[in-house]
């Protein structure tokens, strides 16, 4: 943890794909980006990830750290 997650308290934007088991870190765009080439429209998907739930597609699982 760095020292700025550590002062802020920063959500954490993570993807696992089906072929690993390891959660990947990525940036928020990254993220946001992923998910609007995926999901139409957004905002329930993000309104879930808000509120702690993960998000399975066929090639990957979302999930937002608070």
């Amino acid at each position: 943890m760095d020292y700025i997650e550590t002062i802020f308290n920063l959500p954490k934007f993570e993807i696992k794909n089906f072929s690993g088991n390891d959660w990947n870190r990525v940036s928020e765009t990254d993220f946001l980006l992923k998910l609007v080439d995926t999901f139409e429209p957004i905002t329930p998907v993000l309104s879930d990830l808000l509120q702690g739930k993960e998000i399975i597609t066929n090639f990957c699982i979302y999930r937002i750290k608070l």
